[in-house]
């Protein structure tokens, strides 16, 4: 018994040590675990140049935050090394966040408060969204050099400064905008131009609004003031666009204005003047003897007898001392009449300012501005209104006003040859004079009538015709933030777009050729383009953390409805003085009227989630199903939901920081390296408002009136959707003083719209299809560098370079060919979109033999002569070469879509001076000179270039009267 109690006290007393030493142990890692680390740092610039007095905590504690020496030192203790450090500077810097990742020595690096930065604010759906942690393909604008350049529109000042956006300016005309693609096009049909929100109100498109006068587009963005604009964000993928669902396929311009998040008051004035040259370097034409040798070899090469030549056109017989020989002894140059330098002016007035509560942003601008055509030019006026109120801790108010007045003075585009400014002034005989003359032989002033030769008086156009429209356009915003709890919020934002656009044209008759088949002596036009848009966006938002995870949700609904009133008249023959220029002053047999009357809605909803874990992984997904009154109700691939069908739009991304990982949290300068993975499909309800639905048109026979079907509908019309696949890589150094990104992409357009031609006896020239499919491929790249970065002196450098492959690869019937004016364009697979069909110009046929030895007939198999144009015969019913020109032997010959753009600027600022300079360029792009083939057919009594006037004779074409022509491209 003695042995067992022993044994059993043996054994209780080694069991307590080493529990003891047990718990000891644990204690002692315990405490080492929770031992501070010893964080110390130091903060520089981007020169490594230390900075001092800079604050620098750990986010969530209670510690003090530490400050910066004056060698930029500091030290710090944490509990943990998966924490987040928050820098603030006193000021020249920007504030950064940094995630420790377990790392004891840190080197911060501070970027210029005038940098682009990763914790900069991308706002996105109502969302903060950092910068940084974005998955989508983006740029941001440099919109502070706006006011370096002449633009007035926003999209003229991107072209070139956006990677992977191809800008193309319209004309020269101050107000004519310009057409802009983001990585190639996606339609044929439909519109190919980004979604513009402003201020979260998305515009009207490009092309909604009809016009009378040829050759001009209203631009939306004309009621955006470019001084306005405080931040803009071009998003090129799916990643964020699937979200709009059928309204963004073709990428998102997020517009800010205003920025009213000062409560200083600030009052700005800005005034800018510049100067447009006039062209020096005119089209070199025919002198006036040279013209004349022209038309004398034109007509007696015609096989008109002399006799007949004689009576049809006296004037290029009339000797010295007849009657009217002054009107044929000029030798005018008629561009000179028709170009002229030109100023623009702009003022700009701002004011911002308020207090906690209350905060306001106003603006009121005017420009004006000419052409480099004489008489025409534009003036506008703008006013914004932005307000911000907190009305209570847990809600605040946000409202806007936007208004716009512009006119401006037009001039019709070269397909009006009657009125066309810089065509007539090419075709004008410069024997010829601009003004008649007495009986004495002095000029008077009054304008020369058109001659035997034909072509409008160019100074007539310019004096004459009147073309003007004037735009008013009004917007009016309200917003409401609700805050539900410390992490939910519900906003909702109604906007009210009210827009007019009215248009007034007259067609002279002094000086001026006859018009429609020589009907009209002068016509009298006017339009009436009438828009309200109604918009409301309301999203409920979600965020939170969990330790090192981050979740954001955000589900919405967008409801869009527009009312669209089109109303035109014509009328023709009023007084011969063309002093009466109404349309009620026309002949009553001569007038005519028309309009049409468009209503269309837009339904989404839609969810957006993001995750982010210890800011190394980040996810993203969208998902959005949309409905549109645009297609039919029985379209393919949507779904019904209560009788009406819905699209299906998605998207999925995930990017990875490489910089934030174990292996690279040692290499100091080095800001963000991250690599990005998206993929989606988006949707284009552009297809017609009408293209889907049956609907009637009245038609006037007679003394009776009726109605007929007027087109040939097809209810499974359906949204043109658009995939695509991008990959992308971002870095940034020395506190983003260098910074780049690199996007490689692929884009599917399916379901492509097209209008399938029927025969004749369908009674429509053509049915809307969804029957075409299309690929882009190409890559962007985007750089900015501050090479040089002292105190007083800095050197920036920034380009964009960007390529893309565009490919059809499907159409309905395998060849598509259109006609254009000149031209004719096809689309056909293996090709890109909109190419150009003709035949392939080989030179000129120098003489008979060289025209007999090839053996070679047209069309209507007569053999080709000294003089003809020389084309390729690549094959005949067969397949092969055939001795026939004609339409076997056309291909594609050319291409309007750039291979290749870019631009490059550099500033250098010296304290408050600075000096810009800016290069665009475009490679690849093949474009159709309409004018250049007008004035190079040799087909008319027209002048023409003198490319072709060598050693005092015409060499090197055949001269055709009035007989069939070739298109030389």
């Amino acid at each position: 018994m003695i042995s067992k109690v022993n044994k059993l006290f043996k054994t209780r007393n080694l069991k307590k040590p080493a529990a003891l030493t047990l718990m000891l142990i644990a204690g002692i890692l315990i405490a080492y675990g929770q031992a501070p680390m010893l964080i110390k740092g130091m903060v520089v610039d981007g020169s490594n140049r230390p900075v001092e007095n800079v604050s620098v905590g750990i986010e969530g504690s209670a510690e003090l935050p530490v400050v910066s020496d004056s060698n930029g030192e500091f030290t710090l203790k944490t509990e943990s090394g998966e924490v987040w450090l928050n820098v603030h500077p006193s000021s020249g810097y920007n504030t950064k966040r940094i995630y420790l990742n377990m790392q004891t020595e840190v080197k911060v690096y501070l970027a210029a408060d005038d940098l682009d930065v990763g914790d900069d604010i991308i706002p996105i759906l109502k969302q903060q969204g950092i910068r940084r942690n974005q998955v989508a393909a983006f740029n941001t604008l440099n919109v502070e050099d706006i006011i370096e350049t002449p633009d007035i529109t926003v999209d003229q000042y991107m072209q070139g400064r956006i990677s992977g956006m191809h800008v193309t300016g319209r004309s020269g005309h101050p107000a004519a905008g310009a057409t802009a693609f983001i990585r190639g096009v996606n339609s044929l049909n439909a519109t190919n131009q980004p979604l513009y929100i402003v201020d979260g109100i998305p515009l009207i498109r490009k092309g909604v609004f009809n016009s009378v006068i040829e050759g001009f587009e209203y631009n939306p963005l004309l009621g955006l003031n470019t001084m306005d604009i405080s931040k803009v964000t071009v998003i090129k993928d799916p990643a964020v666009t699937a979200a709009y669902g059928s309204q963004a396929s073709n990428g998102l311009v997020l517009i800010e204005t205003l920025d009213p998040s000062a409560t200083q008051t600030s009052i700005d004035f800005d005034f800018r003047t510049g100067y447009s040259l006039a062209p020096d370097n005119l089209i070199p034409q025919m002198n006036g003897q040279q013209h004349k040798t022209l038309i004398s070899e034109l007509l007696f090469s015609s096989g008109m007898k002399e006799e007949v030549v004689r009576e049809q056109y006296p004037g290029l017989f009339l000797q010295s001392g007849e009657e009217g020989i002054v009107n044929f002894q000029h030798n005018t140059n008629w561009q000179e009449l028709i170009f002229t330098n030109a100023s623009f002016n702009n003022l700009n007035v701002s004011v911002k300012g308020g207090d906690e509560i209350a905060r306001y942003g106003l603006s009121f601008g005017y420009l004006n501005g000419g052409g480099i055509i004489k008489e025409t030019g534009y003036e506008g006026y703008n006013l914004r209104f932005v307000g911000l109120l907190n009305i209570f801790p847990w809600l605040k108010g946000k409202s806007g006003v936007s208004l716009n007045y512009n006119t401006s003075s037009l001039i019709e585009s070269a397909k009006v040859p009657e009125t066309s400014a810089i065509l007539t002034a090419l075709a004008k005989s410069p024997m010829l004079n601009p003004y008649q003359y007495d009986e004495e032989g002095q000029e008077i002033g009054i304008i020369s009538e058109v001659d035997e030769l034909g072509v409008s008086n160019p100074q007539a156009v310019i004096d004459g015709f009147e073309a003007t429209n004037n735009n008013f356009n009004s917007t009016f915003t309200l917003g409401l933030d609700f805050l539900l709890k410390e992490n939910m919020t519900i906003n909702t934002n109604f906007g009210v777009n009210y827009n007019v656009l009215n248009e007034k044209l007259f067609m002279p008759n002094h000086g001026m050729e006859l018009y429609y088949n020589d009907e009209a002596i002068n016509v009298s036009k006017a339009s009436n383009n009438n828009l309200r848009t109604i918009y409301n966006n309301t999203s409920f938002n979600y965020n939170k953390d969990f330790g090192n995870h981050s979740i954001t949700s955000n589900s919405g609904i967008n409801v869009q409805n527009n009312k669209y009133e089109f109303d035109w008249g014509l009328t023709k023959n009023a007084f011969e003085n063309d002093e009466f220029r109404f349309l009620q002053s026309g002949t009553l047999n001569l007038r005519a009227i028309g309009g049409e009357n468009r209503t269309w809605n837009w339904l989404s909803f839609y969810e957006r989630l993001t995750y982010s874990y210890r800011d190394q992984f980040m996810l993203q997904g969208t998902v959005s199903l949309d409905g549109s009154s645009r297609i039919g109700n029985n379209a393919a691939n949507t779904v019904k939901i209560g009788g009406s069908p819905f699209g299906i739009f998605y998207s999925a991304g995930a990017a990875w920081r490489i910089s934030n990982a174990l292996f690279f949290k040692n290499i100091n300068g080095l800001e963000d390296l991250k690599i990005r993975l998206s993929y989606g499909r988006t949707g284009n309800d552009d297809i017609g408002e009408s293209n889907a639905s049956k609907y009637y048109q009245t038609i006037r026979f007679r003394e009776t009136a009726g109605l007929y079907p007027a087109s040939s509908s097809n209810d499974e019309l359906t949204y043109e959707t658009v995939t695509q696949l991008n990959t992308g890589i971002d870095l940034a150094l020395w506190g983003n003083r260098l910074t780049t990104s690199f996007d490689i992409y692929q884009s599917n357009t399916d379901n492509m719209l097209i209008y399938t031609p029927l025969e004749a006896y369908f009674g429509y020239a053509s049915r809307p299809e969804n029957g075409g499919k299309m690929k882009n491929t190409g890559y962007d790249v985007n750089l900015f560098f501050r090479i040089l970065n002292l105190h007083a002196f800095k050197w920036d450098v920034q380009a964009t370079y960007s390529v893309v492959q565009n490919e059809v690869t499907e159409i309905v019937g395998d060849k598509l060919v259109t006609e254009v004016a000149g031209a004719e364009i096809i689309n056909i697979p293996g090709e890109q979109a909109n190419s150009y069909y003709g035949y392939i110009f080989e030179g000129v046929y120098a003489d008979a033999e060289a025209a007999t030895s090839r053996g070679l007939v047209n069309n209507k198999f007569v053999p080709y002569q000294a003089g003809d144009a020389i084309f390729k015969d690549i094959s005949g019913p067969d397949g092969t070469p055939d001795g026939i020109i004609n339409s076997f032997d056309k291909t594609v010959i050319g291409s309007s879509m750039p291979a290749q753009w870019g631009g490059i600027s550099n500033t250098f600022t010296f304290k408050r001076w600075s000096l810009y300079g800016f290069v665009q360029f475009v490679q690849g792009s093949e474009l159709f000179n309409y004018v250049r083939f007008k004035n190079e057919s040799m087909t008319g009594l027209e002048n023409q270039s003198k490319k072709y006037w060598t050693g005092g004779s015409i060499k090197g074409r055949k001269l055709r009267f009035q007989g069939p022509f070739t298109m030389i491209l």
